[in-house]
């Protein structure tokens, strides 16, 4: 034993070394950062991303408080999720269109005026719980244009060699924030109420809206020049673009299983978040400031995670640790439902951090990834709509925690989580088979029977000697054709 020991230090030793020197892991992980645009939009992401996990601690608690029903409190989540299903694919379209900056922008800034009318409403003495859903409505119609336009940006400024430290990087911010949120949200209902809250959070959405103006913008697309007597270009169309992304995302069996495992997860798992207040107040008999801290150690759970997740940077890499991180995340929320001690809570909600934010960032990573530049709006415009289908899951865990209790609510949903995750994983081949498959690029053909199941190539050059695309190049047939048929 003792003559292995020096062996596995060098070897540890050497993998630091590695890590750290210019082209490592550690290097790698931070690249991003030296893209102007990405810098300032990581920064305004955390902003805005701040500002939300204020706002869903401080909705909860003051709907609760405001009519001491767990089935009321369901229906802020649903609202805060009802527009998602038709903001999310439109916008994810429309992106590809317009410009993306000045989508968030506007939309930035209707979120100030709609939490400050809130804020006034509730320091007047008129607050009224219609006016949180009608707030919780808009924000969720907000999130739906701002998630699929930031992650489309993300990809722009890095190229789609550096999407995984992107996307970890921006679940740095993530995660910071839904540590900070929370707590701030807790210590602000605490000294202050629901008026004072409100007002802090209203000035948090104001920071997050002014924050946006200082992005550049993205690097210009290179607009196609059209050859004389060649076919016109089609006209632009709304439905004709969201029924391509349909069938962009079924033609693969990895975006396709992302897809329906996220609608899985975000029905049956994430919407114990909306009833965390419930649970906080008839299970663990805690208050504001606890609830909070009960928010943040999920957000610990997931910032730890981030550090881990660069490891992963084979497809097939990502896709276990997207499988992988929904199971765990299950198992742990099942092993909260049943906890009944504070202590206990903050550790089993530490561990489902640890395994949905693998799960949240290997969705984005994988989808972006494997999308053309062309189509990224809408692919992740298509992940905007399977996490839109919250409003059933919301409505769902309301009702049982009306019927059954809020443990037993969410045991029941998680439990079902986890089998169904494992059921569609198999399926699409997620823990393995099809995660060697070469990702559709833009201008190839497309046989949704068949998918994409192709090996990767090695990297090649072109013919002015710069280093091709490797396995996010198209792959040649023996014929010469360069179509995935």
């Amino acid at each position: 034993m003792t003559s292995r020991r020096p062996a596995l230090a060098v070897r540890i030793a050497s993998a630091y070394t590695l890590a750290r020197r210019p082209g490592g892991t550690i290097h790698e992980s931070f690249a991003p950062l030296g893209s102007p645009g990405f810098r300032t939009l990581w920064i305004s992401t955390f902003a805005w991303n701040l500002a939300r996990w204020m706002e869903m601690t401080i909705t909860s608690w003051t709907a609760l408080q405001l009519t001491g029903s767990p089935w009321l409190v369901g229906m802020v989540a649903v609202a805060r999720t009802a527009a998602l299903p038709v903001s999310g694919p439109i916008m994810g379209a429309l992106s590809d269109r317009v410009d993306r900056l000045r989508m968030i922008r506007y939309s930035g800034w209707v979120n100030v005026i709609v939490m400050g009318s809130v804020a006034a409403a509730l320091v007047a003495g008129h607050g009224a719980y219609w006016q949180l859903l009608l707030g919780s409505l808009w924000l969720g119609a907000s999130w739906g244009i701002d998630w699929p336009v930031r992650r489309s940006l993300l990809a722009e400024y890095v190229g789609p060699e550096r999407v995984l430290p992107a996307i970890v990087l921006d679940n740095v911010a993530f995660n910071v924030a839904r540590v900070a949120g929370p707590l701030m949200a807790g210590a602000a209902l605490n000294a202050w109420g629901a008026p004072g809250a409100f007002v802090l959070l209203a000035i948090s959405f104001l920071v997050a809206s002014l924050s946006v103006w200082t992005v550049e913008a993205p690097p210009a697309k290179p607009v196609p020049v059209r050859i004389p007597g060649s076919a016109p270009p089609r006209r632009p169309s709304l439905w004709r673009d969201l029924r391509d992304g349909f069938d962009y995302v079924r033609a693969d069996p990895v975006i396709c299983g992302v897809i329906i495992i996220s609608v899985v997860m975000n029905i049956l798992l994430f919407q114990y978040q909306g009833m965390l207040s419930v649970f906080a107040d008839d299970v663990l008999r805690v208050g504001p400031v606890e609830l909070g801290e009960l928010g943040a150690a999920t957000g610990v759970g997931a910032a730890v995670s981030v550090f881990l997740q660069p490891m992963f940077r084979s497809t097939r890499a990502q896709g276990l640790a997207f499988i992988v991180g929904s199971i765990v995340g299950g198992v742990a929320l099942v092993l909260f439902s049943v906890s009944t001690g504070y202590p206990a809570a903050l550790v089993l909600l530490f561990v489902v951090g640890l395994g949905t934010s693998s799960f949240g960032t290997m969705q984005s990573s994988l989808i972006l990834s494997r999308s053309s530049p062309a189509m990224r709006g809408r692919a992740m415009g298509m992940v905007t709509l399977a996490i839109g289908s919250a409003p059933i899951g919301s409505l769902q865990l309301g009702f049982l925690a009306d019927t059954v209790g809020v443990s037993m609510a969410i045991g029941i949903s998680s439990a079902l989580s986890l089998v169904l995750v494992v059921v569609v994983g198999m399926y699409f081949g997620m823990f393995g088979r099809n995660l060697v498959g070469v990702p559709i690029r833009e201008g190839e053909s497309v046989n949704p029977e068949r998918g994409v199941g192709l090996p990767p190539t090695a990297p090649r050059r072109n013919d002015a000697g710069d280093a091709g695309e490797g396995l996010l190049s198209r792959v040649p047939s023996k014929t010469g054709d360069r179509s995935v048929s």
